[in-house]
């Protein structure tokens, strides 16, 4: 599983966050529905918000798979 957010105040992700997690899918070879994006804004506060600056934060589910026999 893969959950991601985006903080950025332009450009606007809503309307992208689905083919953002496609494309995240379709590089890490895994199922559309393990991919959750979202897209924070700055709220016009700090780098973020004065859009000097955009940033990314990712948290990965991993799980051991046994070696194949």
């Amino acid at each position: 599983n893969l959950d991601c957010t985006i903080h950025a105040e332009r450009p606007k992700l809503s309307p992208h966050k689905r083919r953002i997690a496609e494309n995240v899918a379709k590089l890490l070879s895994i199922d559309v529905d393990r991919v959750n994006v979202k897209a924070k804004t700055g709220e016009k506060v700090g780098p973020i918000g004065r859009l000097e600056a955009i940033d990314a934060d990712a948290v990965v589910l991993l799980c051991k798979i046994p070696p194949a026999n």
